[in-house]
Parts: C-alpha cells; structure tokens; sequence
C-alpha cells in the first residue's frame, strides 16, 4: 500500500511537470497566456509540487533510515519541514522575480521574521521546536495537562469523586505525535485531541510513570471497624494491579464510617486500578451495608 502511495505521488509530480512545461510553452515560446498568469500557476504548481515531494521524501526516508527513538524521529521529520517549508517560500518569491539573495541578505527580512514570531501561526511552530529541543515530554508518555486557555472542563486528574483532596482541572493523554504546530494525543476514550503548541510550552504537565497512586473512598455501615479494615485489606492483597496500600479511617457518623484507601498500583491509569478495587471491596463488604 505504502509503494502505491509513494508511485501515485511521484505519478503527481509528473503531470505537475507536464502542466508547468506546457505553460511555460504557451506562455514564452507561443506567447497565447500572459507573463502574468504564467506567474501565479508557476507559484501555484511550485506549492504543489514542493508539498508532494515533502512527503514523498519524509517516507522514504522514515522508510529507509530506522530510527529507533520515536522523539528523535519526530524532531528530525520536524527540522526538515522548516527547511523545506523556507526553500518553498523562496522559490516561489523567486518565481515571481524576486531577487532572492537580497531579501534573504535584507535587514528587511530579518524584521518581517521577527514581526511574524509575534503571530499565531509561527509562534506554534517555535513552540513546537522548543518542546522537541527541551523534551519536556516524548512520545508515549502518559501526561496531564492543566492550562487556562481551556475553558471547558476536561477529565481531571485524580477524580476523586466527594473526597476532600486537590483537584487538577486539565486534560488527560497519551503523546501520539508532535507536529509542526500541534501536539496529537490520545485519550482515555480513544479520542484524538490535537493541542497547539503555543499552548503545550506554556502549560502545568505532569507525567505518569510505571506507577500510580490511586484513592478509594468506601462507606461502610453496622460493622465493627477493626473487622472492616481488616477485610478491606484482605481484599486489596487479591487486586492484581495493587502494589501495596494503606486503610485508614476517614469519617465517621452515627451507624457508620468511611474507609479511605489510598494504594500504589502498576500502571498508569486511574480508573482501572479504582475499578477492580471497588469491585473487590463490595464483594468483601458489600454485603454488611444491606
């Protein structure tokens, strides 16, 4: 599928060289279209063409040189679109008879980069540098990001339902790529949420490792508490994903108490180790809140 990907593009190419010859023939030699219009389709068939190769050359080179760091990768593929992006740029002010050696030599060049950095558009993609320079984050990583340019409220970390601890408003994911502008992760639902990067450099991210710590608030009623610490901690030793955890006494009122687990799990995601304990605690106890 990929050789046929890579022919059809080169096949693109091709008939865009075919267009441009028989303009440039029409346009200089059988002098039918104006200079003018020869111009504009030039700069347009330049656009074209460049982006095809662009992509073209990044697959047979991701394809023929193996990379083995997936961040490294991703820096490089990253490095080469800014050059390729610039050459674009100057050939097509070249095509309509700039004189490239002078702009690129100007003081004027330097101030209207210097001006552009102030924008939108390429301050994500200096973000985007930076965050591949500074690797504040790599692919795969599992990350939480809290920022306030998102107005909604997005899953947060840890959802801790009526506890009385902390809360951190932001989103949660897992680093899939990172682009030239953007940041693609994923989430827990499989969604894909592209970030820009102007965004990322400025935000709170917190990493997850091999490891996780995870709370657990169950209510228990008309039951002995030294009994019920003790069958919560039998039935945390038969979660598979609980490395080791704590029972404490958290509230307490007339015919009953809290329990509070907090339990250090393997992995990196919240709800699965919160699920199989839940599951394990209302199959140990459920029964003496009836």
């Amino acid at each position: 599928m990929e050789d046929r990907n890579i022919l059809a593009l080169y096949a693109v190419i091709l008939a865009l060289g075919i267009v441009l010859s028989i303009i440039y023939l029409l346009t200089y030699v059988v002098p039918i279209l104006p200079v003018k219009l020869h111009n504009i389709i030039t700069a347009i068939a330049i656009v074209l063409g460049m982006l095809i190769a662009l992509r073209v050359f990044l697959a047979v080179f991701n394809r023929g040189i193996v990379i083995p760091d997936p961040h490294l990768r991703s820096t490089i593929n990253f490095v080469i679109e800014i050059v390729w992006y610039a050459i674009t740029g100057l050939a097509v002010a070249a095509s309509f008879g700039v004189d490239v050696s002078s702009v690129i030599l100007g003081s004027a060049f330097a101030s209207v980069i210097l001006g552009l950095a102030a924008q939108t558009v390429l301050s994500n993609v200096i973000a985007g540098l930076a965050i591949l320079l500074a690797r504040p984050f790599k692919i795969g990583d599992r990350i939480t990001l809290a920022s306030w340019q998102f107005g909604v409220v997005f899953p947060t970390y840890p959802p801790k339902f009526f506890s009385q601890d902390f809360l951190i408003n932001g989103f949660t994911g897992t680093v899939k790529e990172i682009r030239m502008m953007y940041t693609v992760c994923y989430d827990d639902e499989g969604a894909t949420v592209v970030i820009p990067n102007s965004i990322l450099v400025n935000s709170l991210v917190r990493h997850y490792g091999d490891t996780i710590i995870t709370t657990v608030r169950f209510q228990v009623q008309n039951m002995d508490v030294d009994d019920a610490v003790r069958r919560a901690e039998a039935a945390l030793k038969e979660c598979e994903m609980v490395i080791s955890s704590r029972v404490l006494v958290d509230e307490a009122y007339s015919n009953g108490f809290v329990l509070k687990i907090i339990a250090t799990c393997r992995g990196n995601r919240q709800d699965l180790c919160r699920s199989e304990m839940l599951r394990k605690l209302l199959r140990e106890l459920g029964a003496s809140n009836r």
